[in-house]
């Protein structure tokens, strides 16, 4: 097994600019780091070129380092510089990208999931994460959201980008498939008239979250078969994007199948 021990390899070099969306998009490959994560994407087929592990954790060493082809084992402290976490858990992988066209997605579901200019990596793979929780059958993002194969997003996600087919486009081509879906459209507004738990869900359904400061733009507003809120009885103003967006999945595709 090949051991990493200089800032200088031209490996080491390569995985430090995939901290950077334009090299990511250059080189079409990303990060995908934690155990739990990299497991997953074995587990569920993710085209993985190379998996490095820290060489002071022998027990991650035993479980990964049969896999002699892509493992590479990496000084400590070189290990360390390659990742932004405080507690790094030695392991992490290159992926190369994925994902799957709208029409595809389209297809073989009925409840989906809409993000529209979605900015924080940590809500982005919160969302994506409880999509997988509460059955959501596909994942579109709109092209202006926070970058879907980022560190943060990826490690926030805890293997749930593995699971739930996801696609990237424009809104607008968002909403035209949608529609040419036959797709039930639901918005999310402070402002609606109805609580999510006094309408009628009809299937398929996509759920459209949108920014964390703006909301959902006017023109998606527009769009929309139906907006609905979040009943609160407390005194707080709003709720985090992550926070509403599970709420509403659970009560459009968990409690309504």
């Amino acid at each position: 097994m090949m051991t990493l021990s200089s800032r200088q390899n031209p490996l080491i070099k390569d995985i430090l600019s995939l901290r950077q969306k334009k090299y990511r998009y250059e080189s079409k490959h990303y990060m995908i780091e934690g155990t739990k994560n990299v497991r997953e994407a074995l587990r569920y087929g993710a085209h993985l070129d190379h998996i490095l592990i820290d060489e002071e954790q022998p027990d991650l060493l035993e479980e990964f380092g049969e896999d002699s082809d892509r493992a590479v084992l990496v000084r400590d402290n070189i290990f360390k510089g390659l990742t932004d976490e405080k507690t790094p858990q030695g392991i992490m992988a290159v992926a190369r990208f994925y994902s799957h066209s709208m029409d595809e997605i389209l297809q073989e579901g009925d409840r989906f999931l809409i993000l529209d200019r979605i900015q924080d990596p940590g809500n982005m793979g919160t969302l994506i994460r409880s999509a997988d929780a509460f059955g959501a059958d596909g994942i579109l993002i709109s092209s202006d959201s926070c970058d879907v194969y980022s560190p943060k997003v990826v490690r926030a996600a805890m293997g749930s980008t593995f699971h739930v087919p996801f696609a990237c486009a424009d809104t607008g081509r968002i909403m035209e498939a949608l529609k040419e879906a036959g797709v039930f459209i639901i918005g999310t507004s402070p402002h609606a008239d109805v609580g999510i738990g006094d309408m009628e869900i009809k299937r398929p359904v996509a759920v459209i979250l949108g920014n964390e400061s703006g909301g959902i733009d006017d023109e998606i507003i527009a769009g929309c078969d139906d907006i609905v809120k979040i009943d609160m009885k407390g005194r707080a103003e709003s709720l985090n994007a992550a926070v509403a967006g599970s709420i509403l999945m659970y009560e459009i595709f968990l409690k309504n199948k």
